[in-house]
């Protein structure tokens, strides 16, 4: 016999369908069972198109016609979040559930940015927390934005055995194989924005775009790039300007940038220090949920000792770079407590002749 537990992972499958089309909403899976087997499946495609249990009850009339609303009031529903009780782009789920008289709904995450399903609907059986760990772990972006008021932050380095990130002279380019820059475009389709500031832009001039990542191009969007100016250094003619992507530059007033693809976020000049409150911009004004950092040590470590980098990936090649290379961190230069800060280990996996590293720091 099919468990609660194997219902709940074929919609937690379904919900990976939205991986690339969804944002700035979670992604959502949901099943419909009668008599322990499925009759409806559904998930979140697209922003501002039906969410997943609507699309799930949609199947089943599908697949039942006018047999439908008798299947539905004698079926249990498998969703991987609290279904939404508010009206947005869409109708609420909670109405469509009890329109059509379900009667018992396995949740599995519950979402505080709703007006609590779960309390509300006392006509309906509901159980909570049938595989959270994993569905918050598929929505760990969304979560973070609604709980922490700040995206899900990954710091990418690709790096020697050595730690180093350049050579003396600062030549850096193709560390890493091509199989783990491609394993990069993959992070890049992935993440909504993308983290950088002057030092890499003006030393490598990136475009920072997602071009190899071997996904579907037409639901490939391509994350804001969004820089840190302090200096007033740049000026618009720089490559991430110039090739298609949207960006968002933190600045000041006395900025030089040009561009009709560019927004500016004018700052006091103690404020472009903050990392917080640039964080907290990102959430509440576009929605991102999740954020990725291509930088220098110098962004790098600061993020660290805010204690805003939740997940950092090393592409770690076979060679060495030297006695007098450029590290990605600087960490006994900067700030005793970075020193204090454990990794644990999370995935460690082999790209070709090179090694990607997954770490969790534990901020202590």
């Amino acid at each position: 016999m099919t468990s609660p537990k194997e219902h709940m992972f074929e919609a937690l499958s379904l919900a990976k369908k939205g991986l690339l089309t969804t944002r700035p909403n979670p992604m959502v899976g949901c099943v419909i069972t009668l008599d322990n087997k499925i009759i409806g499946r559904g998930w979140h495609k697209k922003s501002g198109e039906g969410h997943a249990e609507v699309n799930a009850i949609q199947d089943v009339f599908d697949n039942f016609g006018s047999n439908a609303p008798s299947a539905l009031e004698r079926s249990e529903m498998y969703v991987t979040l609290e279904p939404c009780s508010t009206t947005g782009k869409t109708p609420p789920c909670s109405e469509a559930i009890k329109k059509n008289k379900i009667k018992k709904v396995y949740i599995a995450s519950g979402d505080s940015s709703q007006n609590g399903f779960t309390e509300n609907e006392k006509d309906i059986e509901i159980i909570e927390g049938l595989l959270e760990e994993e569905a918050r772990e598929l929505n760990r972006g969304f979560f973070s934005r609604i709980e922490k008021n700040r995206p899900f932050i990954t710091a990418k380095m690709a790096t020697g055995l050595d730690g180093g990130i350049a050579l003396a002279s600062g030549e850096s380019k193709w560390i890493t194989s091509s199989i783990s820059r491609e394993d990069v475009h993959k992070l890049r389709a992935t993440n909504e924005a993308i983290l950088t500031g002057t030092g890499t832009i003006l030393k490598d001039d990136p475009s920072l775009t997602s071009r190899d990542s071997g996904y579907d191009n037409d639901e490939i969007k391509q994350p804001l790039i969004v820089v840190i100016d302090r200096s007033n250094k740049l000026t618009g003619n720089e490559k991430i300007f110039t090739q298609g992507s949207k960006t968002l530059t933190f600045t000041s007033e006395d900025s030089f940038i040009s561009s009709s693809r560019n927004e500016l976020c004018v700052m006091k000049k103690e404020d472009l220090s903050n990392l917080n409150k640039m964080m907290q911009y990102l959430a509440n004004e576009k929605s991102i949920n999740t954020l990725l950092v291509e930088s220098g040590s110098n962004i790098f470590d600061s993020l660290l000792a805010e204690e805003l980098i939740d997940e950092l990936i090393l592409y770690q090649a076979p060679k060495l770079l030297g006695k007098d290379r450029h590290t990605f961190s600087k960490f006994n230069q900067t700030s005793q407590k970075l020193s204090t800060i454990d990794f644990k280990i999370s995935s460690i996996s082999n790209l070709g002749e090179d090694r990607k590293v997954t770490l969790i720091p534990n901020y202590k």
